[in-house]
């Protein structure tokens, strides 16, 4: 990985097939423990955004990778994207899983709203809900990933940005000249605006 000079994006991207295409090969255990490594609390999250209770959620989520796990190598990127694709097996989960549980016993009046909450869900809705939720997803990942690249100060320096503080506050706060926190904040936001498209590229792409 290079450093503050804000060089290629690191090694461990270039270098790794797509995650999406190994892990359509049920015989590669390591990228199997990726991808729930970057997906499990993914759709954790967008089952939380459609109103479900954590103990639901606990049990869809891995409801969901069972499904994933059985039916990926039937993705096909040509037809759309990934999201899209996850958005749908998310929403049809969901129905499946309170399906389940109708037929053991009858539905609690809390799990019957949560019934009605996904039905009255248009796919469209999802797929806004998993598109926001994706954008945040990723780039939560890329700025982990700048805390092992640069310094503690150019951190600071950026998180305040992103914060929405001008240069002057900025500078005043960390004890800096406006000079170098512009210096700062741009090396750090070209290598951020890098390990995001790095991230998604190694994720979701397919080829």
């Amino acid at each position: 990985m290079m450093d503050q000079s804000g060089g290629a994006v690191g090694e461990e991207w270039n270098t790794r097939k797509s995650l999406l295409r190994r892990a359509k090969d049920p015989s590669d255990e390591e990228a199997w423990t990726d991808f729930v490594g970057y997906y499990e609390n993914f759709i954790y999250h967008i089952l939380r955004r459609m109103e479900l209770n954590t103990e639901e959620c606990d049990d869809l989520v891995q409801d969901i990778l069972l499904k994933l796990w059985k039916n990926l190598k039937t993705y096909d990127a040509e037809k759309g994207r990934f999201r899209t694709w996850l958005g749908r097996v998310v929403r049809h989960a969901a129905y499946d899983y309170f399906d389940k549980v109708k037929t053991r016993r009858k539905l609690l009046e809390e799990e019957r709203a949560m019934v009605e909450i996904i039905r009255a869900t248009p796919a469209s809705d999802v797929e806004r809900l998993i598109e926001e939720e994706w954008m945040q997803y990723m780039t939560s990942f890329a700025l982990e990933r700048l805390h092992n690249i640069f310094s503690g100060e150019a951190i600071n320096v950026f998180s305040l940005s992103l914060d929405g503080l001008p240069a002057d506050e900025i500078a005043k706060q960390l004890n800096l000249t406006r000079d170098s926190v512009y210096t700062l904040k741009n090396r750090v936001k070209a290598r951020f605006i890098k390990e995001v498209r790095a991230v998604m590229d190694e994720v979701e792409y397919n080829g």
